[in-house]
């Protein structure tokens, strides 16, 4: 802005003009060019401003990360020969490390995921956000969500819902067959096992194995999540799921079954998937937004029942090959069921 000198500075009637900026003048200038620099940028590089905003809260990928860490071992188990007592021991440490509270809401969350990462439901919340009709005088996002507040189901009611859960109750019967695949391998290895020496062999006692396990859980590091390459277009985000390593990708499990929500339980916890996965996809979810939509207490209850009646089977073993038959039927089938009902498993 111009400055005028003082009397002083005006000799021979002449005034003279400062163009120098004042403070406040300096610091709008920085923003707008600042903001000029990101834009220009952006254009030059053919990456979207969008993609260049603050990061978003990964509380849906935390939440998610205790289920893919299920999936972790599950893979890391199936790799280990059955060749000595430790394979059992090792499993036992990992299976029963999981709560139940963490890898039912996990799967909720990684659910939701999946359904964010389907580009036809994407797609619909495109158009939702873009929207300039009204609804209670308000438009696009805002609208959005002023109609998830009178309907949490409305997610599904969008173009692509139909697909995204789909693929929701695709990855959970893939997931569950891959589980019990490997429960059943644990069973009839329980019978090879009484063949061989190390497999009928004497053990600790059972209550040293048992808080072996406890050890190993307190001591094993929280479940971090991934650096997905998430993009964001016309204010819609997707995880970009296959962007992680193999445990985050929505194929990791066995050919299976559709799966279908034949029990009427099932269409709320479909309808807590399709709400969280719109929320994180058009304006991100923070840990309270998480803990309200990612419950399935069915699995949670289910899972609790699971881990007790391994905890009592263990008690009861006294040879690796019984204990391999435990992990069979109760960590990873009893697992399998009470992850799989939403998509009809049994």
């Amino acid at each position: 802005m111009l400055r005028c000198f003082s009397a002083a500075e005006r000799r021979g009637n002449v005034r003279k003009f400062s163009l120098q900026a004042t403070r406040p003048a300096r610091r709008i200038g920085g923003a707008m060019a600042s903001a000029a620099s990101v834009l220009a940028f952006a254009a030059m590089s053919g990456v979207s401003a969008e993609s260049l905003a603050q990061p978003r809260d990964a509380a849906l990928e935390r939440a998610a990360a205790d289920y893919v860490r299920f999936r972790e071992d599950i893979a890391t188990i199936e790799a280990t020969p059955f060749n000595s007592a430790e394979t059992t021991r090792e499993a036992h440490r990992r299976l029963s490390a999981h709560s139940a509270q963490n890898l039912s809401a996990g799967w909720v969350a990684y659910a939701a995921l999946v359904a964010a990462d389907t580009p036809a439901f994407r797609e619909a919340l495109e158009e939702e956000v873009a929207s300039k009709k009204k609804k209670n005088g308000l438009a696009g996002a805002d609208a959005f969500f002023a109609k998830l507040a009178a309907d949490p189901a409305y997610p599904r009611q969008l173009e692509g819902a139909d697909e995204a859960m789909s693929r929701v109750l695709a990855m959970t019967m893939q997931d569950t067959a891959r589980f019990t695949t490997l429960g059943e391998a644990f069973k009839e290895q329980a019978y090879a096992m009484q063949k061989t020496k190390w497999g009928v062999a004497k053990i600790p006692p059972s209550s040293s194995r048992l808080s072996d396990a406890e050890s190993y859980a307190r001591a094993r590091p929280s479940a971090t999540a991934p650096s997905l390459a998430s993009t964001t277009e016309k204010g819609v985000t997707a995880p970009s799921l296959t962007s992680g390593d193999g445990a985050w990708n929505p194929e990791w499990g066995k050919s299976a079954g559709a799966g279908n929500m034949s029990e009427p339980n099932a269409q709320v916890i479909m309808n807590r998937v399709m709400n969280l996965a719109a929320r994180y996809a058009v304006s991100g979810v923070n840990d309270k937004t998480v803990s309200v939509y990612a419950k399935n207490d069915r699995s949670n209850s289910c899972l609790s029942f699971a881990q007790l009646t391994l905890k009592q089977c263990i008690a009861a073993t006294r040879a690796p090959y019984e204990e391999a038959f435990c992990l069979g039927e109760h960590a990873l089938n009893d697992v399998a069921s009470c992850i799989g009902w939403v998509a009809g498993v049994e």
